[in-house]
């Protein structure tokens, strides 16, 4: 009886820390991303980054836009199909076009992009918590 009362608790600690530490990641991370540029919808975003990126653009094509977990309907991932001269980043680019993708998280104003390097999922959810927190 005593062994499962403490494995209790030191589920409900953990799980606790876990969501805490998602909570003030993504919460950080959303100050960072408020700051960004915002795009009426994700393949909008897609094209103007790509605009950025490239030098002698000839033609864009976006290939996905959508969500890549269905419970996550405010992150979206867009790839793109480009066709141009040059990155502007000095990368080799195919000639059957470069396929960059980038990730887009819905915030209140609009879409902006999240590089991966700031663990786009966790933000997403931290996201949903930080609304539910602010809400009610």
């Amino acid at each position: 009886m005593k062994g499962s009362v403490v494995l209790g608790v030191t589920l409900a600690l953990v799980v606790g820390l876990a969501l805490s530490a998602l909570f003030v990641h993504s919460r950080t991370q959303l100050q960072l991303l408020r700051d960004q540029a915002m795009y009426a919808s994700p393949e909008e975003g897609m094209r103007a980054l790509v605009g950025e990126w490239y030098t002698g653009l000839q033609k864009v094509e976006i290939v996905h836009a959508g969500a890549d977990l269905p419970l996550l309907d405010n992150l979206y991932f867009v790839e793109a199909r480009v066709w141009a001269d040059d990155r502007i980043d000095g990368k080799m680019k195919y000639p059957d076009g470069d396929n960059p993708g980038c990730f887009f998280l819905r915030l209140d104003g609009g879409w902006v992009m999240v590089p991966e390097g700031r663990r786009p999922y966790l933000v997403a959810i931290g996201a949903r918590l930080c609304r539910a927190a602010t809400l009610g």
